[in-house]
C-alpha cells in the first residue's frame, strides 16, 4: 500500500501532450465534477483508479451563499441584542432567521445526498411511496 507522504518523496516527472480546446475544456469540467485537480483526475482516469463520483454541486453552492447570508445577519442582530437594543421587531427577524435556516437545512440534506450518492435526488410520490411503483 502506498501511502501520500510517500508519493511526496517519490521523483515526478512531467508528461506533455497536445489536445484540442474542446477536449481539454472536457477533462477539466470532468475534473471539477469529481472535485480533483485535472492532473491527478487524468492520472486516475489512465492509470485506472477510482475517481470519486459527485452529482451537481451548483445547489451546494448555491446554499452556501445562502447560509453566509443568514450567518450575517444573525451577527448583526446578536451584536444588537449584545448592545441592549432588544425590540420586538428584533425578536420577529431572529425567529424568521431562524425559520429561514431550517428551511435551509432541509432543502441542504437532499442535496448533499445527491453530491455524495452522485446521483439526482426525486422525493418520492405517493405510488412509490406506497409501494406501487409506476412504470
Amino acid at each position: 500500500m502506498v501511502k501520500d507522504t510517500d508519493k511526496k518523496n517519490e521523483a515526478m516527472t512531467r508528461i506533455e501532450m497536445r489536445i484540442s480546446k474542446k477536449d481539454k475544456a472536457i477533462i477539466e469540467q470532468k475534473a471539477r465534477k469529481t472535485g480533483l485537480t485535472t492532473s491527478e483526475f487524468i492520472r486516475r482516469s489512465a492509470l485506472g483508479r477510482r475517481l470519486p463520483c459527485y452529482g451537481d454541486t451548483t445547489l451546494l453552492q448555491e446554499y452556501s451563499m445562502q447560509l453566509g447570508k443568514i450567518g450575517s445577519n444573525l451577527n448583526q442582530i446578536a451584536r444588537c441584542f449584545n448592545q441592549g437594543f432588544i425590540s420586538d421587531t428584533l425578536r420577529g427577524e431572529v425567529r424568521e432567521a431562524c425559520r429561514e435556516l431550517l428551511n435551509l437545512k432541509f432543502r441542504i440534506l437532499p442535496a448533499l445526498e445527491d453530491v455524495a450518492c452522485g446521483k439526482k435526488y426525486q422525493k418520492k410520490t405517493k405510488s412509490t411511496a406506497s409501494g406501487k411503483e409506476s412504470g
